[in-house]
């Protein structure tokens, strides 16, 4: 996965310096606006992310302190969800909005964390799943996007005066967010070839 993210960059680079030019050059500015282009992409990424993460807790063939690592990318992905997406303003959550909005969502978001540690701390050995996390095929894209976020929190906090700071704030979430979804997507695509290459050969033998 990792050779994925050194072989394609320049791909990732392009198309970010090819939105860039559109949007300043032809005044495109809408497409970074609030509930523009960008943040539903960031929504739609975040939310495939949660369930791709989620799916990989499911499998049995692996160790606990492999599906406690995707149980916290899923919840991690989720509360990043919660923050950038005003759900409670959905027609359907006009009753249940609440939980996701202002003190109902910390308060959601406190006790779906805890539960996760209580998880942790029940059925795993902190130091093996701190080694998994650690040389796991996660942790490059772990540390981009966590640097993106940290360039996308400099615009937003406006610590440089820089004329469209919106527009790259937003840029650099949607590509940690984007980043922060490949390993999700290469390991249920992995999982769905074995599963296919087995079902295959079972067919062979019968």
């Amino acid at each position: 996965m990792s050779e994925f993210v050194l072989k394609h960059w320049t791909i990732f680079l392009a198309v970010n310096l090819a939105f860039i030019f559109t949007v300043v050059t032809f005044g495109h500015h809408h497409l970074h606006d609030e509930k523009g282009l960008l943040e539903n992409f960031q929504a739609f990424l975040l939310f495939s992310a949660t369930i791709l993460y989620f799916r990989l807790t499911m499998l049995n063939d692996q160790s606990e302190e492999s599906k406690r690592v995707n149980m916290g990318l899923s919840l991690l992905c989720f509360s990043f969800l919660l923050r950038e997406v005003d759900i409670e303003k959905l027609p359907f959550m006009e009753t249940a909005g609440f939980l996701f909005h202002g003190i109902g969502r910390t308060i959601l978001l406190v006790v779906l964390w805890s539960g996760f540690f209580k998880n942790v701390y029940d059925h795993c050995e902190i130091r093996l799943l701190a080694i998994e996390l650690l040389t796991s095929k996660y942790m490059l894209f772990l540390n981009i996007s966590f640097l993106l976020l940290v360039v996308g929190t400099t615009f937003d906090k406006e610590f440089w005066d820089i004329e469209h700071g919106r527009l790259y704030e937003e840029l650099a979430e949607t590509n940690a967010y984007l980043i922060l979804i490949i390993p999700a997507i290469f390991g249920c695509f992995y999982k769905y070839r074995e599963s296919r290459n087995a079902r295959f050969e079972n067919r062979k033998i019968n």
